[in-house]
């Protein structure tokens, strides 16, 4: 009898599916048929080919989910949570109606009526709820094909602020965010049953040798190649510099690569090492190009670091981590910021006692001014501050001006897409009971 019961036992071990095996775990949800607003042709069939391509690409669970209505996108993204918690990899694909209003991001069920801007947290999906349920995961993406036209807003109140079209930039620690187009703007359909950005992510997605920090930047060359520079991905990153990636590497073979295919990876890796800035990371870039151009340079800190533990080489000025280097991409825009000035108007002042304000900025792309994290600028009504930093991305960005607050975290005073319209602005911040006038000049080349 024994035996029978350990036979037993050890079969329904076999047979039963061990969640600890599922190391990449996938979302996949694709909301087609809007009861109270205009259909969507693609994302149902887009899901298919992406959930097709998770497959390929090695990822363990792959759940679809199509058509849901609120209590079915709440239920869909809790049972994901748990599959995510403790896994390698973790991405969430979400096709369909998106909406940027209250400061916020927010994706809609098929149910959804929205008669009021007031109704969406009762009726959407805040973004934020979206990007805990991979939180449990090493390895985090969300990748949302939701930047289309916003159907609901024109009949809102008037003094919304809601936005009629895209989505806002967001910015998330440990998550590569992956927009089908840039904040406020809105993503193509295509003509051929599945959007550009949803044929880009399916074809890129079971790449060998495609570290995911470069995923992103190869489906941004795609979309605009596709649909003619009129759509432009937009990527923010806030991941480990230290490749990873979804399919094995490929065996390598006798010929060389090209200079150029691999000229964005060390880059990449370089960048990375720079900003763990510790042995780990030089040591990471050493063993993927031991010949590399920075080689000499890894040596030196390494044996620097190695000699005064816990220590630091020289500060490095932040940088983007999203795209390959030039040499391994078409030629790209440059957007500058400058002249930067952030006037108080109004101080509540920390504890109610109208004491200072301790002001930063800080990029999506996690770039922040000052750099330091305990640096800070002070700042009192009727007060300017004249940033003397001029700023550089490869991509348009949103910036957040951010103020300390009394239990050692930060409040965001209001965020600014800057866009890719080039001038001289002014934006108003009234968030955290203080107002703010922001101006700034953006070039574009």
């Amino acid at each position: 009898m024994m035996r029978f019961w350990l036979i037993t036992l050890t079969a329904l071990f076999v047979i039963a599916p061990n969640a600890a095996e599922a190391r990449k775990v996938a979302l996949v949800i694709g909301n087609s048929d809007y009861a109270n607003t205009s259909r969507l042709a693609n994302p149902v069939n887009d899901i298919k080919i992406i959930a097709a391509s998770a497959r390929q690409a090695g990822f363990d669970d792959v759940t679809i989910a199509a058509d849901v209505s609120v209590n079915d996108f709440q239920k869909a993204m809790r049972d994901f949570r748990a599959k995510a918690d403790g896994a390698d990899v973790a991405m969430v694909y979400f096709a369909g109606h998106g909406i940027e209003a209250q400061g916020k991001n927010w994706l809609i069920p098929t149910d959804a009526q929205l008669k009021s801007d007031l109704d969406l947290p009762y009726e959407a999906i805040n973004l934020d709820r979206l990007m805990e349920s991979v939180s449990g995961a090493q390895i985090r993406m969300v990748v949302l094909d939701s930047c289309r036209n916003n159907p609901f807003g024109r009949s809102w109140r008037s003094g919304t602020r809601a936005v009629v079209s895209g989505l806002a930039g967001v910015e998330a620690d440990d998550v590569l965010v992956i927009f089908a187009a840039a904040p406020g703007q809105t993503a193509a359909d295509g003509t051929t049953g599945n959007s550009p950005f949803a044929t880009s992510l399916a074809k890129r997605l079971p790449q060998p040798d495609l570290p995911v920090q470069l995923l992103g930047g190869l489906i941004r060359d795609d979309v605009l190649a596709a649909t003619g520079g009129s759509q432009r991905p937009f990527v923010s990153a806030s991941i480990t510099g230290t490749p990873v990636y979804l399919v094995p590497r490929a065996t390598p073979t006798a010929a060389p690569a090209a200079s150029g295919d691999r000229s964005g990876l060390e880059e990449l890796v370089w960048k990375g090492a720079l900003a763990e800035n510790n042995v780990r990371g030089f040591s990471a870039y050493l063993a993927e190009f031991p010949a590399g151009k920075y080689a000499g340079i890894a040596g030196d800190n390494i044996s620097r670091l190695l000699k005064t533990p816990g220590g630091a080489t020289a500060p490095v000025t932040m940088t983007t981590m999203t795209e390959p280097a030039a040499a391994a991409r078409p030629a790209a825009r440059r957007f500058n910021l400058t002249n930067v000035r952030v006037e108080c108007i109004k101080l509540t002042g920390r504890l109610g006692l109208g004491l200072p304000d301790q002001l930063f900025l800080r990029f999506n792309t996690g770039q922040r001014f000052p750099e330091g994290k305990s640096e800070i600028y002070s700042i009192k009504k009727g007060e300017s501050w004249a940033v003397n930093q001029s700023f550089e991305f490869d991509q348009p960005v949103s910036l957040q001006l951010r103020e300390f607050d009394d239990i050692g975290g930060s409040d965001n005073i209001g965020t600014i897409n800057l866009g890719e319209t080039r001038g001289t602005f002014t934006r108003t911040l009234d968030g955290d009971a203080s107002d703010y006038r922001v101006t700034y000049t953006l070039t574009v080349s």
